[in-house]
């Protein structure tokens, strides 16, 4: 059975109003993070274990950004309330103070110092553009073009035989991750559609055609393929979550193009990422591992299983509905959740609050609330390349 949209954004509500109370400063979502390589693998459980100690670990990514902008102007439109309204123009402003003049951001984890992530200024871009369509400041669009005119020109794209996949860094030609792909594809597809340049989306076939390419059997999308002949390949990592967040990428993708040729691999793809729900409704953390569990990996499936259920590339709804169920019986009555892991290591759990993936779930959740009050119309079959 359907989980009602009110108790969807009753859970919402909750889960908005403990980001207000713990990681929003009235201009960005600040927090710890669970970081990359030794952070994420050892240090999150140290600090986790010692909540007590004060550790100076707060950081502001633009994926964070993005969600919570993306977060408030939907509440904003399911509730009337001007205050998420002002949230989100307040965190758009902030987002245009923080970018580089060359138009991108930097990244903020100290482990990746220097860096220029792809899907950081992706996710700026698209908080800028979203704010710029609710309401015609001509600044936010300025940001957000200058992020693609950095895309194009510094990040790039790796090109074979008409085929292109972008870059992970800026100036840095690294293996190729799908995961960038379908972002891009997603950010240049309401790039197109809010300026209605229909030269944005150039790129976009040899993108497509790469991941129709790249897709394994089974349907999965692989981590990373490698950049050249001797290097090499990384078909799984974290395999349902990253295909997930892709799925998502890409049904918002067809339904902002409606480009067919990529019709295909929404519909393996939706089949390979219902295979990593759980009888419980977590998500499995791997190819080979159920646990540890990961309250926010819960959430993008069942998010992405929805839409495509609603897209009409397959029949997914009952296992949504279990992954909903289980995220909403991890959330605590003050909004947070239980815990951000557990049985990491088969014994450790990480029960830190990390602001980017809390905005990650709110945005997972709210995008069920819209699509029951408002269903996608028109399935994708008819479009099928």
């Amino acid at each position: 059975m359907m989980i009602p949209a009110d108790t969807l954004f009753e859970a919402a509500k909750r889960l908005h109003g403990h980001l207000l109370k713990t990681s929003w400063d009235g201009r960005a979502l600040v927090g710890p993070d669970s970081g990359v390589r030794f952070n994420a693998r050892v240090g999150r459980f140290v600090k986790s274990y010692l909540r007590a100690f004060p550790w100076t670990d707060n950081r502001i990514y633009m994926q964070a950004q993005g969600y919570w902008i993306l977060d408030n102007w939907r509440m904003f439109e399911l509730s009337g309330d001007e205050r998420y309204q002002d949230i989100a123009l307040a965190c758009s402003h902030y987002v245009l103070t923080a970018q580089r003049p060359a138009g991108y951001w930097a990244y903020p984890d100290p482990e990746w110092r220097n860096r220029i992530a792809t899907v950081e200024g992706d996710f700026g871009c698209l908080g800028l553009l979203e704010s710029y369509q609710q309401t015609g400041q001509d600044a936010l669009l300025a940001g957000a073009q200058k992020w693609h005119r950095y895309l194009i020109d510094d990040v790039g794209f790796q090109a074979s035989d008409g085929m292109l996949a972008v870059n992970y860094f800026a100036n840095v030609r690294g293996s190729k991750v799908p995961n960038n792909t379908t972002l891009t594809l997603l950010t240049l597809a309401r790039l197109a559609g809010v300026t209605q340049d229909a030269q944005v989306l150039t790129p976009c076939a040899g993108m497509v055609a790469w991941l129709n390419e790249v897709q394994l059997e089974s349907g999965e999308l692989p981590y990373a393929v490698a950049a050249s002949p001797d290097g090499r390949d990384r078909a799984h990592f974290l395999c349902y979550q990253y295909n997930a967040f892709e799925l998502l990428d890409l049904v918002e993708y067809y339904q902002l193009t409606r480009d067919g040729a990529i019709v295909p691999v929404v519909e393996k793809l939706a089949a390979f990422v219902a295979s990593g729900v759980t009888e419980s409704g977590a998500a499995s953390y791997d190819c080979e591992h159920q646990t540890p569990e990961v309250t926010y990996y819960a959430a993008a499936l069942a998010a992405a299983l929805s839409q495509a259920t609603s897209l009409g590339a397959g029949d997914y709804r009952a296992l949504a509905d279990r992954g909903y169920r289980w995220i909403l019986g991890q959330q605590k009555p003050d909004g947070g959740f239980r815990f951000h892991s557990r049985a990491n290591y088969s014994f450790l759990s990480d029960r830190r609050a990390y602001p980017r993936n809390l905005a990650m779930i709110l945005a997972h959740l709210l995008i069920e609330v819209q699509a029951q009050r408002t269903p996608i119309t028109g399935g994708a079959q008819a479009d099928k390349g």
